[in-house]
């Protein structure tokens, strides 16, 4: 099939890293033997002109469009283009709640005219679980999860998220399709020495609890488990991060690794014993994910989708934030674990996630989107 990609999030050469997992997307489809397309509209931003961003990238044919609702031109030519693209392709495939927003008028035009595309929508964003954790605007602006009922299919990363979306799509509309997790290189076998190695990788943000897991150190500490943690990530937290270490005499126990190449976070992974992270809110958790493909077991809080895959057989899941229920998690995980083969909890995550895996989930969608059409 020909798939057109719309995604308001994709990676590009300002930003590499920018929704990586949309890119791994569509890597998995183009597994599958489609051709694949993309328009990546970047919403409100400043872009260096279309024909200096246009291209491949990682061979996959790449248009850029600004779409900023402040100047409406550049929003009719956005819609434009997607009309164009629409004509091309057998199914449409949006990725990102806001792009449905710009694919609806493009798509209600074509289909008024009797030239509709079957839709298929891929959603990660917690927003559309859970509005009031991304913003009090956005929470009274929730309203707008109704225009999922425009695709024909819709999919999201954990069976949380689709879930959820399901209230406001077509009916029976709603799947599951994960997010890819590549393992990167061979496991590592783990080992449980002194001091217990953890590592987290997530931005330093409130969202993430850098604070309560430096907490959790300093409590494992003093009830005599001397740890070290790694923490993989930059944000503005960063300040309050050190002020807690060097209030806590943690120095030699907590490291704030900064922002990383994924090669290194691999290599942090690898030399871990457990990965430790007392996040807020998450859905499909890719970190944690990445972690268990590298044979490390989690410690996390139980707060999001990704409990399709964590469970006892590979983590530790709690409900209280307290130092004391993380530090126990944390104790809990490295007595369960210790002798566990690193190869026992990774290989089940690379089967589930991997790019064949996944682009056969994509296929079964493709085709009850175009016989739903």
């Amino acid at each position: 099939m020909k798939i057109l990609v719309i995604a308001t999030w994709y990676p590009h050469e300002e930003n590499p890293a920018e929704a990586p997992f949309n890119a791994e997307h569509v890597e998995a489809i183009r597994g599958q033997g489609h051709e694949v397309r993309v328009v990546h509209a970047r919403l409100g931003t400043a872009l260096r002109m279309p024909e200096e961003t246009n291209g491949l990238w990682e061979g996959v044919p790449v248009r850029r469009v600004l779409a900023d609702p402040k100047h409406p031109a550049t929003l009719l030519a956005c819609e434009r283009l997607l009309a164009r693209e629409m004509a091309w392709a057998d199914v449409v495939h949006t990725m990102a709640f806001s792009s449905i927003l710009l694919a609806v008028p493009a798509w209600s035009a074509r289909t008024m005219a009797g030239r509709g595309s079957p839709w298929v929508h891929t959603e990660h964003w917690n927003g559309v679980v859970n509005p009031a954790s991304v913003s009090p605007l956005w929470k009274k602006l929730s309203g707008l999860r109704r225009v999922l009922r425009f695709p024909h299919v819709v999919t999201g990363v954990t069976g949380q998220l689709a879930a959820e979306m399901q209230r406001f799509a077509r009916p029976n509309a709603s799947r599951v399709v994960p997010c890819v997790v590549k393992g990167r290189g061979p496991v590592v076998p783990a080992t449980f020495g002194t001091p217990l190695r953890l590592v987290a990788v997530g931005g330093l943000i409130e969202r993430k609890r850098p604070l309560a897991a430096i907490a959790t150190i300093a409590w494992l500490r003093d009830h005599g488990t001397e740890t070290h943690l790694v923490w993989v990530g930059e944000g503005p937290q960063r300040a309050q991060c050190q002020a807690l270490i060097e209030q806590l005499g943690l120095a030699s126990n907590v490291t704030l690794a900064g922002s990383v190449r994924p090669a290194a976070v691999a290599t942090h992974l690898s030399a871990a014993a457990l990965f430790f992270l007392p996040t807020a809110q998450e859905n499909f958790f890719t970190s944690a994910a990445e972690a268990l493909a590298a044979g490390r077991a989690v410690v996390a809080t139980r707060v999001g989708g990704f409990s399709d895959y964590a469970d006892d057989s590979n983590s530790r899941l709690v409900d209280d934030v307290s130092p004391e229920a993380l530090g126990a998690a944390v104790l809990s995980a490295a007595d369960a674990f210790r002798e566990t083969p690193a190869g026992d909890i990774a290989d089940p995550i690379r089967a589930r996630f991997s790019p064949a895996a996944v682009g056969e989930l994509f296929d079964g969608a493709y085709l009850a989107a175009v016989a739903s059409a």
